[in-house]
C-alpha cells in the first residue's frame, strides 16, 4: 500500500523519458502535455521584467524609439473577443505588413502539422524566414525560427506573477498545466529537429503577452504586459529578433548543411558500411564540428538522420550520429549533447580516454571530444538567473555545457540479439568492460541499461556511455540525487533516492538487464495467469510518488528476487539461460539478505545497549560478506564465462528471437534519475504515458528468508 501522501503510478516517464522511440521518432500518442510540464516543473524562471529580458537576450544597437505604435493591435478587438484562428489570422497580418519584421514572416500554422514528424503538433503560429516556402501554412520543425501559441481570453494566461511562491506562480490548475504542457512540446521539438543552443518564442493569451526564451536548464519567462496598453514592446521583440544573428537567436555555428558533393562522398562511405539509409531527405545532411580538446584542433564529421534525438527539453539531449569523418571517411559513431557542468562531473571523453589507456576491454575507442565551441564552450543561460531578485522560488536548475565526442565503435543495441547465446556473450563483456575500469581505474559506470550495453561488429558486447561514471575515490561532490536509468537501477536504489551508488547497485543493473531482453525476446513460457507484459510492468515499471516529488520503487524488484519470481514462475527454452537467471537471482536475493542484515544490526546496535541486544533466535545467521557473491565481480564474472564456454550442443539449433506484444511502450526511454533531467538516448526503455501497475498476482510460495522487509 502507498504510504499517506503518495500514489502509484507507472515508472516515472519524466519526458527525458517520454518517448525517444527507434531512430528518434517521437509519436504523437507519446507527447502528452501533462508529462512535458512535470518534467519541466522546477526550470520555469520568472517572471522576468520585459526591459531585462530585452536587454539580456536580444541587445541590439542603434534602436529608435518605436513610433506610432498606440493603435497597432486595436483592430484586434474592434468587434470585441475574437475566435483563436481570427486572433491568429489577424495578428499574423499585422506583424507581416510593412517593415515591423523584416526578412522574416509569421505564417498561421494552427491547422496542419509537420509532415515529417509524427508528433502531430502544430503551433498557432510559426516564424519563417522570408526566402522559406511555406506553402499551405503547415508546420515544419526543421525550418521554423520560433513560434507563437494564441489563446483569445484574459484568464488564458499560463502563470501567476502576483504568487507568493513558485507552486502559486506556476499554477497547478489543470488547463493552465495542459497549456504549458503544449508550449514544452513545440520548445522540444524545435530542440530536437535543430541543431540549438536555445529558442525563442511568445504566448499571446487576450490583451496580455509574454516572452521566453528555452535551453537545457530552464525557461527564462516574462511577466505578463499589455499589449494593447504597450504596443511598443510587443513590436520591439519582433524588431530586435529581426537584426539579431543566427547564433543570437539560438543557431549552433558550428553545424552548417553539407553541399551536395560532400553528401555523396557521405553517402558512399555510408553505404560501404550498410548505413546508407542515415541519408535521408527528412534529415537534412550536416557538417558537424567537433573541437578536439586532446589535440586543440576542430574536427568535422557528415550527420544525417540521427539514431536518437531527444524528446526532453530539459538536460542532457542526446543526440547520436551514425557518422563519417570528414577527413578519413571512416564510418564513427558521433555523441552530441549537454553534459552536466556540476563540480565533480568530469567529461565522458577524458573518463573514455583514461579507461583506454588503462587497457579497459569491450569499450568503444576514443576519436576526439570536447566542450563545442572550445575555450568559448556554448552553455545554458538561464542557469545565469537563479539568484535575482524578481524570481519567485528557489528550485535548483543544473547548469549544462554542450558537448560532443566520436568513437570507433558504430554497434548496435542489445535489442538486436540474435539468440540467447548472444545475449549472454554480450552481457559478459560488457561486465568485464565494467570489471576492468573499477579494478584497473576506480571508475564505477552508474548507468547499466539496455541503452548503454551494444552489440559490436564482433557480434560480442560493449559498455557504452559513461558519462554518468563516477571515480569513487574522488571527493568532488557530484549530483545531488541517483543516476540510472529506471528500469534497471537496483531494488535498493529505488527504494532510497538518497543512497550512495555502489559497484552492487551496477552488478545487479546487469542481472536486469538480462532477464529484460530476454523475457521480452528469447521464446519462454510462464506459469500462471500473467503475461510477459504483466510481469515487465509490475517488476520493472513499479513506482510510487511521494508528496515531495520523489519517485521511489524497488519493492517488486526484491520481493522478485526473495521469492524467485522469474525462475519459478518463467521458464526460459534456452537452459543456459535459465540456469543463469536461477543462480544470479541468488546472487541479488543473498545480497539484499546481507544488507537487510547489516542494517537490523545496526539499527538494534544504537537503540540498545550491547549487552540488551536480543539474539536472533530460531532465525538464520546473518550472512557475512565474505559468503556474498556480490562482495566483487569475480563470481559474476566466473558464471557468465562457464555460461560462455558452455558447448554448442548445449544452446539451442533453432531458435526464434522475436519481440513480443506487451501492451505497453516498453521500448520508450526511461527516467533517467539523475538531476540533470536527462536525455533520450539509444535503446532506452520506458513505460507508456497513462499505464499502471496492474496487482501482482504473484505464485504463492515460502519465503527464503524470515528477515526480508
Amino acid at each position: 500500500m502507498a504510504a499517506s501522501g503518495s500514489s502509484i503510478t507507472s515508472s516515472p516517464v519524466k519526458r527525458t523519458g517520454g518517448s525517444s522511440m527507434k531512430h528518434g521518432v517521437l509519436s504523437s500518442a507519446s507527447r502528452n502535455r501533462q508529462d512535458d510540464e512535470e518534467e519541466v516543473i522546477d526550470t520555469w524562471i520568472g517572471p522576468m521584467p520585459v526591459a531585462e529580458f530585452m536587454e539580456e537576450y536580444m541587445a541590439c544597437q542603434n534602436l529608435e524609439p518605436i513610433q506610432d505604435a498606440s493603435e497597432v493591435f486595436s483592430s484586434l478587438w474592434q468587434n470585441g473577443r475574437s475566435s483563436e484562428n481570427v486572433l491568429v489570422e489577424n495578428f499574423v497580418n499585422i506583424i507581416n505588413i510593412s517593415d515591423r519584421f523584416p526578412g522574416f514572416k509569421l505564417v498561421n500554422t494552427g491547422r496542419r502539422h509537420d509532415k515529417n514528424s509524427e508528433s502531430k503538433l502544430k503551433p498557432d503560429a510559426c516564424v519563417y524566414t522570408v526566402d522559406y516556402d511555406e506553402s499551405g501554412n503547415r508546420t515544419d520543425f526543421r525550418n521554423l525560427d520560433m513560434f507563437l501559441e494564441f489563446k483569445p481570453s484574459d484568464g488564458q494566461d499560463l502563470f501567476n506573477d502576483l504568487g507568493a511562491s513558485y507552486v502559486d506562480f506556476c499554477t497547478s490548475d489543470a488547463t493552465k498545466v495542459d497549456r504549458r504542457g503544449q508550449i514544452i512540446g513545440y520548445a522540444a521539438e524545435t530542440s530536437a529537429k535543430q541543431h540549438r543552443t536555445h529558442v525563442f518564442s511568445a504566448s499571446i493569451t487576450g490583451k496580455f503577452a509574454r516572452l521566453f526564451r528555452w535551453d537545457r536548464s530552464g525557461t527564462a519567462v516574462t511577466e505578463r504586459f499589455d499589449y494593447r496598453e504597450r504596443p511598443a514592446l510587443l513590436l520591439d521583440f519582433f524588431r530586435r529578433y529581426s537584426r539579431m544573428s543566427r547564433t543570437a537567436r539560438g543557431y549552433d555555428p558550428t553545424v552548417r548543411f553539407a553541399t551536395p558533393a560532400e553528401e555523396a562522398i557521405a553517402l558512399t562511405a555510408l553505404a560501404e558500411e550498410g548505413y546508407e539509409d542515415r541519408i535521408d531527405p527528412k534529415y537534412p545532411t550536416t557538417v558537424l564540428e567537433i573541437y578536439d580538446q586532446a589535440e586543440n584542433e576542430n574536427k568535422y564529421f557528415y550527420v544525417g538522420r540521427p539514431e536518437v534525438e531527444p524528446s526532453s527539453l530539459v538536460g542532457r539531449a542526446t543526440k547520436a550520429y551514425i557518422a563519417v569523418d570528414a577527413k578519413t571517411l571512416a564510418v564513427v559513431f558521433v555523441k552530441d549533447c549537454w553534459r552536466v557542468t556540476s563540480p565533480g562531473m568530469e567529461k565522458e571523453g577524458d573518463t573514455l580516454r583514461k579507461l583506454n589507456q588503462a587497457g579497459v576491454r569491450h569499450i568503444p575507442t576514443l576519436l576526439c571530444a570536447g566542450d563545442v565551441g572550445g575555450d568559448d564552450a556554448q552553455s545554458t543561460k538561464s542557469y545565469c538567473l537563479i539568484d535575482q531578485p524578481w524570481r519567485i522560488g528557489d528550485q535548483k536548475l543544473t547548469p549544462h555545457s554542450h558537448y560532443r565526442q566520436a568513437v570507433d565503435v558504430v554497434g548496435k543495441t542489445v535489442h538486436e540479439i540474435t539468440s540467447s547465446r548472444q545475449l549472454v556473450r554480450v552481457i559478459h563483456d560488457a561486465f568485464i568492460a565494467h570489471s576492468d575500469a573499477f579494478v584497473l581505474c576506480r571508475i564505477l559506470h552508474r548507468d547499466v541499461s539496455a541503452g548503454n550495453i551494444l552489440i559490436g561488429r564482433d557480434g560480442g558486447g560493449l559498455l557504452n556511455d559513461w558519462d554518468m561514471s563516477k571515480d569513487i575515490d574522488s571527493r568532488d561532490a557530484r549530483q545531488h540525487d541517483r543516476t540510472g536509468t529506471w528500469l534497471y537501477m537496483s531494488a535498493r536504489l529505488l527504494k532510497n533516492p538518497m543512497k550512495p551508488h555502489e559497484i552492487q547497485d551496477d552488478m545487479e543493473s546487469f542481472v536486469h538487464v538480462l532477464i529484460y531482453i530476454a523475457l521480452v525476446y528469447t521464446p519462454l513460457h510462464i506459469i500462471g495467469e500473467e503475461t510477459v507484459g504483466d510481469l515487465i510492468g509490475d517488476i520493472f515499471h513499479e513506482a510510487t510518488k511521494h508528496q515531495n516529488g520523489r519517485y521511489v520503487g524497488g519493492k517488486a524488484k526484491s520481493d522478485g528476487f526473495t521469492y524467485r519470481v522469474v525462475p519459478l514462475q518463467v521458464v526460459f527454452h534456452c537452459q543456459p539461460v535459465q540456469r543463469l537467471v536461477e543462480e544470479l537471482v541468488f546472487y541479488c536475493r543473498d545480497w539484499l539478505q546481507y544488507c537487510d542484515d547489516a542494517q537490523n544490526s545496526t539499527r538494534a546496535a544504537s537503540a540498545l545497549p550491547d549487552d540488551k541486544i536480543p539474539t536472533r533466535r530460531n532465525q538464520r545467521a546473518p550472512l557475512k560478506l565474505d559468503d556474498i557473491e556480490f562482495k566483487d565481480h569475480k563470481s559474476m564474472t566466473n558464471l557468465l564465462a562457464s555460461i560462455v564456454a558452455l558447448p554448442d550442443d548445449r544452446w539451442p539449433e533453432e531458435e526464434k528471437i522475436e519481440e513480443k506484444a506487451l501492451g505497453l511502450k516498453h521500448k520508450q526511454q526511461g527516467l533517467k534519475t539523475s538531476t540533470a533531467k536527462s536525455s533520450s538516448k539509444r535503446g532506452l526503455e520506458s513505460m507508456g504515458d497513462s499505464e499502471v501497475p496492474k496487482k501482482s498476482k504473484r505464485l504463492k510460495s515460502t519465503p527464503l528468508s524470515s528477515s526480508h522487509t
